[in-house]
């Protein structure tokens, strides 16, 4: 019994150890894991954090969207896929016709073929060397039917003088490009140059500006022509052009009536022959069918010539007391030059005072009149304007009639044909003068 007992004791207290054994193990184990972990595995109730619950944030329902129902989609019935054509080949330029006359035919035959092709019209014109500046083909409504039309100046080369020269205007009307206007079917042109394409005289019509030039030996002429087809057809209203050497040319409204008027600034000559010479500016005026010359300026000039030629114009226009003081300088101003040698002076001077006689007689003073015969009659006695004078008073003093005394000054000029020498050799470039002229019937 007793030995029983003591197995029996001897089996709890093995037990006992290996529990103690196997609890000594676990607490070092926990120990490495840290003084929280011991304490929540021994005490779980007391080392856990209470979870404290956020309230939910109510946010608003949207309003439901009401979506329209969706049609029935249609499939498309696939059609079959063109293979893209190649883009069209551009008509090639022709080459330039040997004779300038085919040009406007060549054109006119491109753009057709071509469909209208300008850029490949402008390209090939300046290949040509027909084709000068960009403004020298252009888009405008030069017939006033409201269409634009092609306007073209062309010339047989790009450099050079006397060029022979052209001015087209080609319809663009359906079906096929025409030649509505060619200048050189009425006109011979060198050398054209653009100068407007507007309402230059306020007509209410388009017109169509432009200049031809040719030049000389010495000297380079401008003429410029001003075509209206304001009535279906193109005419011109500068009568078959105007005229002017070394010209500048431009349009601006002189007179102040609001219609430019045509101002042409020029007219030297270059060659010796032509005499002494000033320039000078022509104004043209529109007088409701053509361009007519309204007024001639001439620049000043220390000529003595000029001077009495100035004085010539101012006695036939009634100006008599310009008239006399010009006559007076061109007998009094010794700095006034001569252009060939001095005895044109004397010569001159004999005439001037002539006709300042002449003039003081138109005007009514008859002392200044009769002072202006004296000195002729003293200082130049041998010149053959002293027979002049004697003549005009001899013929004035019978009655006071100063027209018959100016037919007897006529007659006696036709025979002596010397008195029109005064003025009549100046120079190709300068007025002539007749026995006629020497006293004017126009003055009366």
């Amino acid at each position: 019994m007793k030995e029983q007992t003591r197995r029996v004791n001897k089996t709890m207290n093995g037990k006992r150890i290996l529990c103690s054994l196997m609890l000594s193990l676990l607490l070092i184990l926990l120990a490495g894991c840290g003084a929280d972990t011991l304490s929540d595995f021994l005490f779980p109730q007391l080392s856990a954090t209470p979870t404290i619950e956020t309230p939910p944030i109510l946010t608003p329902t949207p309003e439901p969207t009401v979506v329209p129902a969706a049609s029935p989609t249609v499939a498309p019935t696939p059609s079959p896929t063109e293979t893209p054509s190649a883009s069209p080949t551009p008509i090639p330029f022709p080459p330039r016709p040997e004779d300038f006359a085919d040009y406007p035919g060549t054109i006119i035959a491109y753009l057709n073929d071509s469909q209208g092709d300008v850029d490949g019209l402008r390209e090939g014109l300046k290949n040509w060397g027909a084709l000068r500046n960009v403004a020298d083909l252009l888009r405008a409504d030069v017939d006033d039917d409201g269409k634009g039309e092609l306007l073209l100046v062309i010339v047989e080369g790009d450099y050079g003088i006397n060029l022979s020269g052209d001015v087209l205007v080609i319809d663009i009307e359906a079906p096929e490009y025409s030649l509505a206007y060619r200048a050189t079917g009425e006109l011979f042109i060198l050398d054209p140059t653009l100068l407007q394409v507007n309402d230059i005289n306020g007509d209410g019509y388009t017109e169509l500006a432009f200049t031809s030039t040719s030049c000389g030996a010495h000297t380079c002429s401008t003429t410029v022509y001003i075509l209206a087809s304001g009535t279906g057809a193109y005419g011109d209203l500068t009568d078959g052009g105007i005229e002017m050497t070394y010209a500048d040319v431009r349009f601006s409204d002189w007179d102040g009536d609001d219609v430019p008027e045509l101002i042409m600034y020029g007219g030297i000559i270059g060659s010796v022959g032509a005499g002494p010479q000033r320039e000078r500016t022509e104004v043209y005026r529109w007088d409701g069918l053509t361009y007519t010359l309204l007024e001639t300026i001439y620049d000043p000039s220390n000529y003595l010539y000029f001077k009495v030629l100035d004085a010539n114009q101012a006695l036939l226009e009634g100006e008599y007391e310009i008239a006399a003081a010009l006559y007076r300088e061109a007998i009094e101003n010794p700095n006034l030059e001569v252009w060939m040698d001095e005895s044109e002076r004397d010569e001159m001077t004999a005439f001037a005072r002539y006709r300042l006689s002449l003039t003081y007689l138109l005007l009514g003073e008859i002392d200044e009149a009769t002072l202006a015969r004296e000195e002729l009659l003293t200082q130049q006695p041998d010149n053959i304007y002293s027979q002049v004078v004697t003549v005009l008073w001899d013929a004035y003093s019978v009655d006071g009639d100063l027209r018959a005394a100016c037919e007897a000054v006529q007659s006696f000029a036709a025979t002596h044909p010397e008195t029109a020498d005064v003025l009549a050799d100046y120079g190709y470039a300068n007025p002539t003068f007749t026995p006629e002229e020497v006293c004017p019937i126009a003055l009366f």
